[in-house]
């Protein structure tokens, strides 16, 4: 209700684990509440703790789950009647044969139709199944950062799909999510990001997960630190993984990557729980959109 611009969106919901046809009615839901800027991110699931939760026995089981899944909402956001029995689901859409006696009618759960609706998929690791099953239905890619040749293999996993499945690849449509954190000095960004909410959540949640995935490895290669994976701590994760720096070094940063990787349509910023104090993430923002930003646009962005 604050802004006319900024867009929202989960990355990602975890299909096979939700009810397809209500989830449809959300989302549709959420786009005419946002307007249509409401962009819907999904993924199959990739933690095996999250499959045993929810009572599956492994992660195999769930891209076809996924593709059901979705193959549903597509119908739901459709608002025409409809009956699906599939090997997963069973959902439907109402129409007036199915409510005799009733005037019903029926809430504008829909998408909303003034601008065209995005799906997005999410991949890390490299040659990622998830880029290639986004080309082969148009979805757009979104690239969470693992190193150089890991970002390269996503744009060609993507585009080779795309081109198979008879669509046109663009480079405006790939998203590249990254941490930034920008303050005066490097040393001064450094040690606000380390001791804040990005530093907590790495330390405690994703380094974990990076390691016990083996997901470093492209990351160390770009460095060029003789350490092996154990050994990464804060102090790299700023120098190496983070955007991190004053906005001169962020910039630098960026152009490098774009050097090396080619041009993206948009560059998302992961957010993290800063509610202890929120200032130093919101100079942070601020910053990247007035003094990065017009020196770097032009650079990752095609065409700009």
């Amino acid at each position: 209700m604050v802004t006319e611009k900024l867009r929202f969106a989960p990355m990602a919901h975890l299909l096979p684990y939700h009810d397809p046809a209500t989830l449809a009615i959300r989302i549709g839901w959420l786009s005419q509440v946002l307007e249509g800027r409401y962009y819907l991110g999904v993924g199959p699931g990739g933690h095996h703790t999250d499959a045993i939760l929810h009572g599956f026995e492994n992660l195999s089981q769930l891209p076809a789950r996924q593709i059901e899944a979705l193959t549903i909402m597509e119908k739901v956001w459709q608002e025409e009647p409809f009956r699906f029995a599939g090997d997963f689901y069973r959902a439907g859409f109402p129409g007036p044969d199915d409510m005799p006696g009733y005037d019903v009618t029926i809430a504008k759960n829909g998408l909303w139709k003034e601008s065209p609706f995005e799906i997005a998929v999410t991949a890390l690791s490299a040659n990622s199944n998830s880029m290639k099953f986004a080309g082969e239905r148009n979805y757009s890619p979104i690239s969470f950062f693992g190193g150089v040749d890991q970002m390269i293999s996503h744009w060609e996993t993507w585009s080779t799909a795309m081109r198979e499945a008879g669509f046109t690849p663009e480079r405006e449509r790939l998203r590249v999510c990254r941490e930034v954190f920008v303050a005066d000095n490097d040393a001064e960004a450094k040690r606000r990001a380390i001791s804040g909410g990005l530093g907590y959540s790495w330390e405690h949640y994703l380094l974990p997960i990076y390691k016990k995935f083996k997901l470093l490895d492209g990351i160390i290669k770009d460095s060029g630190v003789d350490i092996s994976a154990d050994e990464v701590d804060m102090d790299f994760l700023a120098e190496h993984v983070w955007l991190c720096g004053s906005s001169e070094t962020v910039t630098q940063k960026i152009e490098a990557l774009v050097d090396k990787v080619g041009p993206w349509g948009m560059l998302c910023i992961n957010s993290h729980d800063n509610i202890d104090d929120m200032a130093p993430a919101n100079e942070s923002l601020q910053r990247f959109a007035q003094e990065v930003m017009p020196k770097v646009g032009a650079s990752f962005l095609p065409d700009a």
